[in-house]
């Protein structure tokens, strides 16, 4: 039996700089529900989001595919 566990946050996301609901896709990667960008969760005292960078998304991408 396969369980999937979803984390929705609330954040500012930078792409559409809106306060939104963010969705947990990966280890700290969120998307947002507004404009569909992809962004990190970043923590040091306080907790932010940041435009994921292009390596991260390939590392996504090769785990998806194998």
């Amino acid at each position: 039996m396969i369980r999937f566990t979803t984390e929705i946050v609330t954040g500012d996301c930078p792409e559409c700089t809106e306060k939104t609901m963010l969705v947990n896709i990966d280890n700290n990667i969120y998307r947002c529900i507004n404009c569909g960008e992809d962004v990190e969760q970043k923590v040091n005292g306080v907790i932010k989001y940041m435009k994921v960078d292009k390596k991260s998304i390939m590392k996504l991408t090769e785990e998806e595919h194998g």
